[in-house]
């Protein structure tokens, strides 16, 4: 009889062992912003990229800045906003 106890405890463990894993998800893209009056919408897809190569027309408000850097707190509807992390990294582009 005790030699049956440690199998009845080990059953449920070894049968959660063969659970198939979940398969690996796309990564997660980034919501449309919203009242897009700059245009940030077009540059989306370069979130998650290490130095981005950005074209913004020549007329075009913009400003590109780490996070935590100190910027104005000014609102400009039609102005394009890219924040970089510490790394070069592009993790966020909006309007404002």
């Amino acid at each position: 009889m005790k030699r049956l106890i440690p199998v009845v405890v080990m059953l449920p463990l070894l049968a959660s062992a063969c659970v198939p894993e979940a398969p690996a998800t796309d990564p997660i893209e980034p919501p449309p912003v919203a009242n897009d009056t700059c245009g940030a919408n077009a540059y989306l897809p370069l979130i998650g990229q290490q130095t981005p190569n950005i074209s913004v027309p020549a007329n075009k408000a913009y400003r590109s800045y780490k996070t935590g850097d100190p910027v104005t707190m000014d609102f400009n509807a039609n102005r394009l906003n890219f924040e970089h992390d510490k790394t070069g990294k592009l993790v966020r582009v909006s309007c404002g």
